[in-house]
């Protein structure tokens, strides 16, 4: 409650209400019918949309501020809607919610014009992503929306896009928000060379926060690629803790997707008393007809088929799962489906069956 009355404090300038009934923080409040929005953090063009009127935020904050504690996703969706940019930006979100603060930010940063009007257009993007990497974490999340505006991908101009050689570097910086907006810009830039990397890094970054950016990347680019190799992974390696991840990822990314239950309850079964060097089958059969014997009798002609069956698949050695994967897996399970059976293992496999 403390945090969120400092927050609240923060919030001296008056909400621009938009026509369309959009609010934006300012910071010179504007006269009503403007068209061009002063924020503590960039312009915001409203050309199409003129200011209506202006209203004070405090009053919203102080019947927001006791949902902060209970339901913060909720707080800060309304707060987002109120426009106010610079609670959010200031405010410490509990670690579980921290991406869904960064996700708000981007989303202001994208309607925002950081840089002067006059600005050379080709030399915008470079102009951001240089400022992006000195900036503080909440700014940085501003500045990838911000990039995301500039740039142009109906622009063959790499002027206007952040170079795969400046995305490859930011991947292996130590600054966890750069590493997040490469991931980030590599899938709006549809940086399709990108996705082994990004692929790789979906399962081994230390950081909660570029885990699960890098997955929504290689998913934007190619999701059978992306789902296929958490499946693989999830099957065949030999680190307790990718396989986790891999889990989880399924259990993120997998909706409307069958194949994705049935890989999860195939590895959920590998959970019981599992003999080592077992192996599992997945595949098809084609039954071919090569030939026939052809035989005449009593003016009618028989034919005996000669048949072929080929077969089609790949065979993956079963790994018997630990404990905490278990529970990644029936927790990615309880995402995906609408039934809920905790980490009783038994119970999830009776459900599959009876489907």
């Amino acid at each position: 409650m403390l945090t969120t009355f400092l927050v609240a404090l923060l919030c001296q300038h008056p909400i621009a209400i938009l026509e369309s009934g959009i609010r934006i923080e300012t910071s010179i409040p504007p006269t009503v019918g403007a068209r061009l929005i002063q924020t503590a953090f960039g312009t915001y063009n409203a050309s199409l949309d003129p200011v209506a009127s202006l209203a004070d935020a405090n009053a919203d904050l102080e019947l927001l501020a006791p949902l902060r504690d209970l339901d913060y996703p909720a707080w800060l969706q309304r707060v987002a809607e109120r426009g106010l940019v610079s609670v959010i930006y200031a405010d410490q979100a509990p670690s579980e919610f921290s991406a869904a603060r960064l996700n708000a930010l981007e989303v202001f940063g994208h309607k925002l014009d950081r840089l002067p009007r006059d600005s050379d257009r080709d030399a915008r993007v470079g102009l951001l992503w240089e400022e992006l990497q000195n900036a503080p974490d909440a700014d940085q999340a501003l500045l990838t929306g911000a990039l995301m505006r500039e740039i142009s991908l109906s622009n063959l101009r790499q002027v206007r896009r952040v170079s795969l050689a400046d995305l490859g570097r930011a991947l292996e910086s130590k600054d966890t928000e750069i590493r997040r907006a490469a991931c980030r810009l590599a899938a709006y830039q549809q940086e399709v060379g990108m996705q082994q990397r990004l692929s790789k890094l979906s399962l081994s970054d230390q950081s909660v926060l570029v885990r699960p950016a890098a997955a929504a990347a290689v998913m934007a680019l190619d999701e059978e690629r992306a789902l296929g190799r958490w499946a693989m992974e999830l099957w065949t390696s030999r680190k307790d803790a990718q396989r986790q991840l891999a889990a989880e990822h399924l259990g993120n990314f997998g909706h409307q997707r069958e194949d994705v239950v049935k890989t999860l309850i195939y590895a959920l079964g590998a959970a019981g008393n599992t003999p080592p060097g077992r192996y599992v089958f997945f595949g098809r059969q084609i039954t071919v007809v090569g030939d026939f014997d052809v035989e005449l009798a009593n003016n009618a002609s028989i034919a005996d088929p000669h048949i072929s069956v080929i077969t089609d698949g790949v065979v993956l050695q079963v790994r018997v799962i630990s404990t905490n994967l278990g529970r990644s897996i029936t927790t990615a399970l309880q995402n995906l489906t609408d039934a809920n059976y905790g980490n009783d293992r038994d119970a999830w496999l009776r459900w599959y069956e009876a489907k």
